[in-house]
Formats: C-alpha cells, structure tokens, sequence
C-alpha cells in the first residue's frame, strides 16, 4: 500500500526513495520504515535496478531519526512489543540498506540525526552539503546511540567518537567528511541536479557524477577544538572522569564556549545513556559488520526503553519540552558495573533477525 511520507519510483536502472514527511523533519514512523525495507528488498534482487539514491523532499532535513514520539506512547500503553517490533524494524531497514549489494546513495543535506545518521551511514555513498547537521543525540532523551553507531563511531578517533556519543555534539559535513561518516561534498544547491543525475546513470558512473558534482569542504567545526576534545575525552578514562576534567577546563577557561557546553552538557544527559555508550563502544571495538553492530544495540535498546529514562527524557525534550527531565538515577555515581551488566544481559530477549 502506497504510503503518504515515502515515494518510491524506478528511473531507468536507479531506484528512488523520497522521504516526505517535512513537517517532522522526515522522522521515520513504522508504516515509513516497512515499506522502505520491503521495497529495498525487491529492488535487492531485481537485475534491473543497478544503485538507489535516497533523498528528501525538502532541503532542511534529510532525517531527524525514528518516530520517538510513537515509541514513547505505546510503552506507556502497556505495549512495549510495539515498541520492540519498531525498534527491530528500524534496524532491519539499516541492515538492508548495508546489505544492498549494490550502490546506495544517501543525500544527507540538512538535518541528519538519529536514525535518519544511521539511515545515511550504512549507504554506500553518503553526500553531504555546508547545511548539513548531523548527531546522535539519543542521551538527551534515556536511550543511547543505536541504528549502528557502535560501528560507524567506532571508526573515529576515540575521543571524538565519545564527545559524539556521549553528548550528541553536532557536526558540520566537513567533519562528516574528514571522520569518514560522509564520502563527498556538495553544494546545497546542487542537490537537486545532482539526484536528477544519479537517477540517469548506471551504477558504473555514480563515482565519476558525483566527483564531478564536489566542491571543497570547507573548514571542518571540529578541527579548532581537538586538543581540548583530546584532553577531556581521552581513552581510558571513566565517565565520570571525563565529566569533572570537562568542568575543570569549564572553570579554568571560563570563556571558552565550547568547553563551557561540553561541561554542560555532560551534567545535563542522561547518565545510564552515557554509561550505557561508552561500554558498548568498548564491547564493540573489534566489530567490523553492520550486522553484529545492530544486534548487539537491538538488546540494548529493548533494555532502555523499558527504564523510566526513555519516557521522561521524550516527554521533557519533544512533549513538554520543557528540556528538564528527571533521570533515575541522576549521578553517573549512582549508576555501579552491575546495573550497566543487567542492560548488557540479553538472556530471555529475542535476537534481532
């Protein structure tokens, strides 16, 4: 069945799929994501699409994520399979777009957070543009960086990957490009022409379309701050570390911005969220497959949205938003191994596929 927020159409040997939901920034519902995986299926195996190039209707955004709001209310129906089933769906779409097997391209221009960087990530291809805002910003709402982000982060450098992870930092494409979440550059403007392009080559002209189409990135927002990102978030050191050397700079410097919102917002997210990341980057260091990534976040996000966190963070910053949650527990102290263990325990929970 045809759905309103999502188009799909064959243009010669490229198949397009159009988010088209512009009043929620694209944000994915369940009906949005079943019917981009089944569709992805089909083209899979059809000889006759040879690459898919995914885009948005509207130049703000290209996906702010999955439909939270959804997940939020049937948890408190009582219907936390529904939240389960949405969630495995979420991710069975981004495996399926990781195991294409032939060209995907993702038009990131805009907003791309949450699922909609997951969405992006696992394409072959990922075009990025000087309007680009991408994050992962799951710790400010009791959940944690999932659609694949323990693979796609951990290909950063450490300390980036957790000021990524741990506080949702927001980065331009130029940081995309230069940490190897995107693989080209494109004017905003030339969006547009560019997906026209795509849809009128084989898979054997995609690289040379799209170079053609680059243009220099510009400076990445990252590059002035690494040494103080290197610093407060250096490998080895605990959350809690992390936290009080951030505060320490944020006192020390008290008219660095950046230092100031990074200390911030360490003492504003959720601090099972926080513990939560950084022990699955740690789990995942060696993983190299979207498969084992997805699965492994699968579990844990059948933990977390059942904690309190995932409901009142939702309510605070997209309900109410009145940017004030309450977490339970609300100290990274009070958070010990054994409580972070019972996330990580996926003993009576269903795999992922």
């Amino acid at each position: 069945m045809p759905q309103a927020d999502i188009h799909f159409e064959v243009v010669g040997s490229a198949g397009k799929i159009l988010l088209d939901r512009p009043k929620a920034l694209n944000a994915l519902s369940h009906d949005m994501i079943r019917a981009f995986t089944s569709q992805l299926k089909q083209w899979r195996d059809d000889p006759a699409i040879t690459h898919v190039v995914i885009a948005s209707s509207a130049p703000r955004a290209f996906c702010a994520g999955g439909d939270i709001r959804f997940a939020r209310e049937v948890i408190l129906a009582g219907q936390c399979a529904k939240a389960d089933q949405f969630f495995r769906d979420e991710y069975l779409g981004d495996l399926a777009v990781a195991e294409f097997g032939k060209p995907v391209i993702a038009l990131a221009d805009g907003v791309v957070m949450g699922g909609g960087a997951g969405l992006a990530c696992h394409a072959t291809h990922v075009v990025v543009t000087e309007n680009t805002r991408f994050a992962m910003p799951e710790s400010s709402i009791g959940l944690f960086p999932d659609a694949g982000a323990s693979l796609f982060f951990g290909r950063c450098p450490r300390p980036v990957a957790r000021l990524l992870g741990m506080i949702g930092h927001v980065i331009n494409g130029a940081d995309c490009l230069l940490l190897g979440l995107a693989t080209a550059m494109v004017p905003s403007d030339d969006i547009a022409a560019l997906q026209e392009a795509l849809l009128r080559v084989d898979a054997s002209g995609v690289d040379a379309l799209i170079s053609g189409y680059s243009a220099d990135s510009g400076a990445p927002s990252l590059a002035a701050h690494r040494p103080r990102i290197d610093h407060i978030f250096a490998d080895g050191l605990s959350p809690e570390a992390i936290r009080d050397r951030a505060a320490d700079m944020a006192r020390l410097y008290p008219d660095d911005k950046f230092v100031g919102a990074v200390a911030a917002a360490l003492s504003e997210r959720c601090p099972m969220s926080i513990k939560v990341f950084c022990w699955m980057m740690d789990v995942a260091r060696d993983f190299t497959q979207p498969a084992e990534a997805l699965a492994l976040e699968f579990q844990l996000a059948m933990r977390m949205i059942r904690r309190d966190d995932f409901v009142e963070g939702i309510r605070a910053v997209v309900v109410d938003k009145d940017q004030s949650p309450k977490w339970q527990p609300d100290r990274l102290e009070a958070i010990d191994a054994a409580m972070v263990d019972a996330v990580f325990d996926g003993a009576g929970l269903p795999p992922l596929r």
